[in-house]
């Protein structure tokens, strides 16, 4: 316990000392603007709420810090702006009816007590961000007294309800679940966006694990957004620091904490630019150049019924991935290209990859009866040239 207060005290003295230090880029602070949200020890905040407390003294019990951020700043090009299509949203990881604005989405990231969830864990900070005309509002929930939660999460209620739909990253897997179980406990009250969850861990692991490795927010920021954090507090020790700040009442103690969530948030809205970008430019026929993310694109514009965006991205695919690539994707390529009239095509390419002996036993087997089948065809259509 003593080594983690003391890497939380380390972690408040370099922020505080990257704040002392003369101005410079961005105004000194060493932080991409877009995610200096707070900064201890006040600049940067901007309460629009706080809670009752029992006697002037006591304090506010929670706070709602608002920021708000222009587009343009955001660097955004599709989220934000116009309608939303629900084709697009779909590849988006939606579950769930589509909104129609991209206005109805909150954007949202939680942090907690614990990492493991369960009914003793509870959120004591939460960030929610959604557009309005050219603008996102980001607002920061955060709970300054655990005996306030009724009062805290009925706030977040009231923030929440307006909203069609939300996305997260990984949220399917832990910020819902305890949002859920947070709104049953404290306020008997069911969570009116679950229906409609945009995840946007899927889609990015999908266009990019196999380019990066990781897929945590944080390293898309360095690899895909070419912002890497400077500057950050670990997920494992803002539990203990929220404590410690309890204690202390020292805001340069839970400021790290503030800006990793400002920073998650963010983030969250410009990946999701980003996948929506992935998505329209292999509409239009440039299909990713990293094979693996033409694949996954491939996959899902067939789920979605677009088979002209599907076959470009498999004939992508194909040419430039590997054989075990190939392999994977040369079954439902060989659909698409006999859909499309291109029997023999789809038999050459069939007959090379079993003869170059790839595939599992499983597979050579519905490759062979594909063979025999585009034989068939191919012969059916020859024979009236024939005669």
């Amino acid at each position: 316990m003593n080594d983690l207060r003391a890497r939380i005290a380390q972690i408040v003295e370099r922020d505080r000392a990257q704040h002392e230090r003369s101005p410079g880029e961005n105004g000194g602070t060493g932080r991409n603007p877009l995610y200096a949200t707070v900064d201890p020890p006040a600049s940067g905040r901007y309460p629009v709420a706080r809670g009752p407390s029992a006697s002037a003294a006591d304090g506010p019990r929670f706070e709602v810090l608002e920021k708000r951020i222009a587009l343009d700043d955001l660097g955004l090009e599709i989220v934000g702006r116009g309608a939303c299509d629900p084709l697009l949203i779909a590849h988006l990881g939606l579950k769930g009816a589509s909104p129609d604005r991209w206005q109805d989405v909150l954007f949202l990231d939680t942090e907690t007590t614990g990492l493991s969830g369960g009914t003793g864990t509870y959120i004591f900070l939460i960030g929610v961000a959604h557009f309005a005309e050219k603008e996102l509002i980001l607002r920061q929930h955060m709970l300054l007294d655990l005996s306030a939660e009724r009062e805290f999460i009925e706030g977040l209620k009231n923030e929440i309800e307006p909203f069609r739909a939300c996305a997260s990253y990984n949220g399917k897997a832990f910020d819902l679940p305890i949002i859920r179980t947070r709104f049953v406990m404290a306020i008997r009250s069911e969570l009116t966006v679950d229906d409609s969850h945009l995840d946007l861990l899927h889609p990015a692991r999908r266009l990019w694990r196999d380019r990066f490795g990781s897929t945590t927010l944080k390293q898309l920021e360095e690899s895909v957004l070419d912002e890497g954090r400077t500057a950050d507090i670990p997920g494992w020790l803002i539990p203990d620091a929220y404590f410690h700040y309890l204690r202390k009442r020292d805001p340069a103690i839970i400021a790290p904490v503030l800006e990793h969530n400002a920073r998650d948030v963010i983030s969250l809205v410009r990946i999701t630019d980003r996948v929506a970008r992935a998505v329209t430019a292999a509409r239009a026929g440039r299909a990713p150049d990293h094979a693996p993310a033409a694949f996954a694109l491939a996959r899902g514009f067939e789920r979605t019924g677009e088979i002209d965006a599907a076959f470009a991205c498999y004939e992508s695919a194909y040419y430039d991935g590997d054989n075990a690539l190939r392999a994977k994707l040369a079954l439902a390529f060989a659909r698409l290209l006999e859909r499309r009239g291109e029997v023999e095509r789809a038999l050459r390419m069939m007959e090379t990859l079993v003869a170059l002996g790839l595939g599992s036993d499983r597979w050579r087997e519905q490759a062979e009866s594909r063979i025999r089948r585009l034989s068939k065809k191919k012969w059916r259509k020859a024979l009236p040239t024939a005669s």
